[in-house]
């Protein structure tokens, strides 16, 4: 048995270890209560402004007719062609493209202007051209446009008596390989030949949309492009019978996203089609292209407010993942309206209406409407000539926006109500104006005529030129 010296010495050990371990218990508990230094080190960054390069922008050029081959097209005529920059005596490098192959017009041109010429989105162009041939008849006009990696297209149609052209522009010294992916309202259309097209440098390529989606009532066209950016665009003609019946360009709309806005849609006629009409069929009617761009379906609200303002309509749609909707706007007094979208979900659209004469007549020209993106500070448009040109400008926030319009003829103050809407005419003859003040503010510019309809929306410039922050190793 142990002797009394050695449980002395082991009771002692033992005591030793409660004192520790009851230190131990209160120095866990203080540190529970008294909070411990704390130190961050924010990690290293610099911000990196590019090296200057230049801003381009590129035009279209003439409406296209096919040839009897699909390899072949020509120009129906000419473009009036405004450009706009700010400082206004900046120099613009204008370059007419080499044009698709088997056609021997010039067609798209591109503007540029030289490092350091102007500020991001201070150029700007537009052009328009009336249609009077035996197959194209009406009056189109279109924004020019940045070139891009991605850009959605909403609107066209490739049913019997329409006409559907893809148009990729690429200004740059590289070429482009773009992939077309066309959604319809059956879905996505499976064409592999429009993937890993190649656009040449200083180039415009044209794709019929009827020869990767025959028939289809309602495309919407994806246009992802590497090694290069291109400006891509739709063009639409329509014939009934042997009678024409308009014509339209139409630039890309805003991203995918879970709110759109849709300005400056003119009605010129009273009418249209409920909302609830299970077999709105034709392009008669205003109308609204949708589509939900994910995997899942997409609940969406769709109020349609007069820019004059007072009650609108609202109504709720559900969109099927990847298939097209097209959805009547309902029974419309004529006017201009703002039109705006609220889903769950991403989707994309576009809006569509018509002009006729006479009630009884067909359509004598339509326009697409595509949505917008929210503006920056300044924004410089130019405005090319036109029937009843208007810039229409929307606000989408709850405290109303006072912007300035520079133009020729002045400044003019105008203030945009919250959640409301105005326009302010622009000349026939064409023009620039620079809104400045106009953060957040939607755009669009619209014509109207007799037998004259065209629209595009007012984008604001990239991120191009916008600083990137990095983070050395």
């Amino acid at each position: 048995m142990p002797d009394s010296r050695t449980l002395i010495r082991a009771g002692g050990r033992g005591l030793v270890i409660l004192v520790a371990a009851a230190v131990g218990v209160t120095v866990l508990g203080a540190a529970a209560i008294v909070p411990w230094p704390e130190h961050r080190a924010e990690p290293l960054s610099r911000s990196i402004q590019p090296a200057e390069s230049r801003t381009v922008r590129v035009c279209p050029g003439p409406m296209l007719e096919l040839g009897d081959d699909a390899e072949s097209v020509s120009a129906l005529g000419s473009v009036r062609l405004v450009t706009a920059t700010e400082p206004a005596d900046a120099d613009v490098e204008q370059l007419t493209l080499a044009p698709p192959r088997g056609s021997e017009d010039d067609i798209a041109v591109s503007l540029a202007t030289q490092p350091g010429g102007v500020d991001a989105g201070m150029l700007a162009g537009g052009q328009s051209q009336q249609l009077g041939t035996e197959t194209a008849a009406g009056f189109v006009a279109a924004a020019c446009a940045e070139p891009v990696a991605e850009a959605w297209l909403a609107g066209g149609t490739t049913e019997l008596g329409r006409s559907t052209l893809l148009l990729l522009a690429n200004p740059g010294d590289v070429p482009a390989t773009v992939d077309v992916r066309v959604h319809s309202e059956t879905g996505p259309v499976d064409a592999p030949s429009g993937l890993g097209l190649v656009v040449q440098p200083g180039a415009q390529r044209v794709v019929s949309i009827a020869g990767l989606a025959p028939a289809a009532a309602s495309p919407v066209v994806q246009v992802t492009s590497s090694g290069g950016t291109v400006a891509a665009s739709l063009e639409q003609t329509s014939i009934d019978v042997l009678t024409p019946s308009g014509a339209e360009l139409i630039g890309a709309t805003a991203p995918p996203a879970k709110r759109q806005t849709i300005t400056g849609v003119v009605v010129q006629q009273s009418g249209g089609i409920a909302v609830d009409e299970d077999h709105a069929e034709g392009d008669a009617h205003p109308s609204l292209r949708l589509l939900a761009t994910g995997t899942e379906p997409v609940e969406a609200a769709v109020s349609v407010v007069p820019e004059t303002g007072g009650e609108g309509s609202v109504f709720d749609v559900v969109l099927q993942a990847g298939q097209v909707s097209d959805i009547p706007l309902g029974e419309l007094a004529a006017g201009d309206y703002t039109v705006r979208i609220d889903g769950d979900g991403e989707f994309v659209a576009a809006a569509r209406t018509a002009t006729r004469v006479a009630e009884d007549e067909l359509p004598s020209d339509f326009a697409w409407f595509p949505a917008s993106l929210p503006l920056l500070d300044e924004t410089l448009v130019a405005v090319p000539q036109g029937p009843g040109a208007k810039l229409h400008l929307a606000n989408p926030s709850d405290a109303d926006v006072e912007a300035s319009l520079v133009a020729e003829s002045g400044e003019e103050a105008i203030t945009v109500p919250a959640g409301a809407a105005v326009s302010t005419a622009m000349p026939a003859s064409g023009g620039r104006v620079l809104i400045t003040g106009g953060a957040g503010l939607q755009a669009s510019v619209s014509f109207s005529g007799e037998r004259q309809l065209a629209a595009f929306a007012v984008q604001p410039p990239g991120p191009l030129d916008s600083p990137i922050l990095i983070y050395p190793r």
